[in-house]
């Protein structure tokens, strides 16, 4: 206990110095539940990676963000230098990440804005109250010029994320943009998962719609869909998939990354 007790004091210390230092890092403890290290440098370079993601897909410094599954706040770090006239919201179903980047980067970014959203979900909120598939997005119609999620539809059952993408394209207004992140099955794909060269062994099917999981017992942990479907999703919500998908390449041994969808609401 004395060991847990020092780290946490350490931790402690650790965050006000980077807070002190200007820099916008989260206690060693959630990055190491997020990204399986306690380095620094694996927070700043999601951060960074997020950022040039929407930048790249013509967000202006005044837009209106939501960042759908916030986490410990990677994207708002990001974009705190740069979305200097604009307002960026963010929700999570964990509610410890929630309440540290309301505590650490509201305060120095007021048009910054987290909330915890109590949906049921078997890894980050086992308790919650809400199914995911009935959450309605604490937000108006067309409230958003872009919406952001990293490493949410790789976590919801099919239902659940054609439901999250018909919420995106409720508070989205026409012409907005979504930038979604999935684990697709395609034919080549298919192939490294048979293969057993993927990043994660998406071995099991789970519904009838063809996508696969890493643990039956616990399908939330990892999910991948097929491309076909997660289109089929994004055109029911009102979300026409612009350009080709960036594929991540995390079915052939050289890569871990996901794939991602651009879309434009009608």
């Amino acid at each position: 206990m004395g060991l847990v007790r020092t780290a946490g004091r350490l931790a402690g210390r650790l965050e006000s110095l980077a807070r002190l230092r200007g820099r916008l890092v989260p206690p060693l403890h959630l990055r190491w539940r997020y990204y399986g290290t306690a380095r620094p440098a694996a927070f700043a370079g999601y951060a960074a990676a997020a950022t040039v993601e929407l930048a790249a897909r013509g967000l202006e410094p005044d837009h209106r963000v939501l960042d759908v599954g916030c986490g410990i706040g990677p994207l708002a770090a990001g974009l705190a230098p740069y979305l200097a006239g604009g307002r960026y919201d963010g929700f999570d179903v964990h509610a410890e990440a929630v309440a540290w980047c309301a505590r650490v980067i509201t305060p120095r970014h007021p048009h910054f804005r987290f909330r915890h959203a109590d949906v049921a979900n078997t890894v980050y909120n086992p308790g919650g109250s809400v199914p995911a598939a009935e959450y309605r997005f604490p937000y108006p119609d067309a409230a958003f010029d872009f919406a952001f999620l990293g490493s949410v539809c790789t976590h919801l059952r099919p239902a659940d994320a054609a439901h999250y993408l018909r919420e995106v394209g409720r508070v989205l207004r026409p012409g907005g943009r979504a930038v979604v992140s999935f684990y697709l099955l395609t034919p080549e794909s298919a192939r490294g998962v048979e293969a057993g060269t993927s990043f994660l062994p998406f071995l099991h099917p789970h519904g009838p719609g063809g996508s696969r999981v890493i643990d039956p017992a616990n399908p939330e942990r990892a999910i991948a869909h097929r491309e076909d479907a997660a289109r089929s999703w994004c055109a029911a919500a009102g979300l026409w998939v612009e350009g080709p998908v960036r594929y991540g390449g995390w079915w052939d041994g050289t890569a871990h990354g996901q794939d991602v969808v651009t879309a434009v609401r009608g």
